[in-house]
């Protein structure tokens, strides 16, 4: 009797991914006299820092309106806007400032942040550089530009540079560390991801995401206990982490300790019942259990949820093997080889389905097409599939046989 099913992949880790360093300020710059313009700003930079935006907003408009040439007041209500998460209009703003002047470095760095924010790398990296250019000594530009290497181009050598450098500006830097352990860890080189997340914490020990992705990096070297650590210190400061609690359940999940992973993901899920990750990861919990119910239904709303979701339906499909139902297990696989023709374990479980439906034609070719892509069969599920087809065939050339005589001594 071949097994049911090869290995899980569980995609499960949620890491916190950007930390943008040294998020704008409002900028104030000395003026002579306490003119109407500059007690409309000076309100707008007072409504800003207490995150009344609406009113900052009002007042830099006004401000605008009597000195149209104050470059800060542009860049301060672009700022606003941004926090709002407005990002066109903080782009309009932050462009107006740096056509008032094309020197003001702060306008190009929070443009980038924008940028960044909308998923436009290539413009955010020409924004800090210029920035850059425009001051050298402009360390969050540095630690914002490794982000954008990071996050838009996967050049984790320029990110690296980019992050040393912060460090050679301010060797207390957090960000710096935060995100050049995510560098690391993007680079599978876990022992310098550590180092740079347990030395941010040391910076800001109040920092949870430093901890979730510390947590992460553990999980990653099969440190469950430390990952679950981590994920719980993280929750005593944040204690509505979507993301600890996910990585938490997810190494519960892999110690064997499905109760407590379940109540993590379904904790998870009332922060955010829209993540079909979470779903998925509970799914996996109730097949861990045996709960084969229950785990259909959180993979089918993981597929719900995200249709091309290809690991959602190869663990569906597994289920459906399990329970028997080989026509649905078969579904599942052939439309995750749809999604992913690499996916190599989905051809091998199909194999196994169709093993069990008798046709040990399609069997032998999925596990072919398994092998072709680096996979290891199992040598007894070989040895079962060799032998029942064989048996079918010679089983075959019997009925054939017989048939022939019989149709020999009708003939005479």
């Amino acid at each position: 009797m071949p097994c049911q099913h090869a290995c899980r992949y569980v995609l499960t880790l949620l890491v916190v991914i950007v930390v943008f360093a040294g998020c704008a300020r409002p900028t104030v710059p000395p003026v002579p006299e306490r003119t109407p313009a500059e007690m409309a700003f000076e309100r707008g930079v007072a409504a800003l820092t207490s995150s009344a935006y609406d009113q900052a907003i009002a007042d830099f408009t006004q401000a605008i309106t009597l000195n149209p040439r104050r470059v800060e007041a542009y860049h301060n209500r672009g700022e606003a806007y941004r926090r709002k998460g407005d990002y066109d209009r903080a782009l309009a703003d932050y462009t107006q400032a740096i056509t008032v002047n094309p020197a003001y470095a702060p306008a190009y760095y929070n443009r980038g942040i924008v940028y960044g924010n909308k998923g436009d790398y290539e413009r955010a990296l020409v924004d800090y550089t210029q920035a850059l250019t425009l001051n050298p000594n402009f360390a969050e530009a540095y630690i914002n530009r490794g982000i954008a290497y990071d996050r838009g181009k996967h050049d984790y050598e320029r990110a690296l540079a980019d992050y040393n450098q912060a460090l050679v500006l301010d060797a207390n830097r957090a960000e710096a560390y935060m995100n050049r352990g995510l560098t690391y860890w993007h680079m599978r080189n876990y022992e310098r991801a550590l180092a740079d997340y347990t030395r941010a914490i040391s910076l800001n020990p109040s920092d949870a995401a430093a901890y979730i992705n510390r947590g992460v990096a553990y999980a990653d070297q099969g440190d469950l206990d430390r990952a679950i650590a981590d994920s719980t210190q993280a929750l005593t400061l944040r204690a509505n982490s979507l993301e600890a609690y996910v990585n938490r359940g997810d190494a519960y999940r892999r110690k064997g300790d499905y109760t407590q992973a379940i109540a993590d993901f379904s904790q998870a899920l009332t922060l955010n019942p829209n993540l079909a990750l979470t779903y998925y990861n509970r799914g996996a919990a109730y097949q861990g259990q045996s709960d084969f119910k229950r785990a259909v239904v959180d993979y089918t709303q993981a597929i719900t949820l995200d249709p091309r979701y290809v690991e959602a339906y190869a663990s569906r499909g597994e289920v459906y093997s399990d329970q028997g139902d080989y026509d649905r297990a078969i579904a599942d696989f052939t439309r995750a080889l749809a999604l992913n023709p690499n996916h190599a374990l989905a051809y091998y479980n199909r194999a196994v389905a169709w093993f069990f439906k008798k046709d040990y034609d399609k069997a032998r070719e999925d596990v072919q097409r398994f092998q072709r892509a680096g996979g290891k069969p199992d040598p007894q599920f070989i040895a079962d599939l060799r032998k029942a087809s064989d048996k079918a065939k010679t089983r075959s050339k019997d009925l054939h046989k017989a048939s022939s005589r019989k149709e020999t001594r009708q003939d005479r």
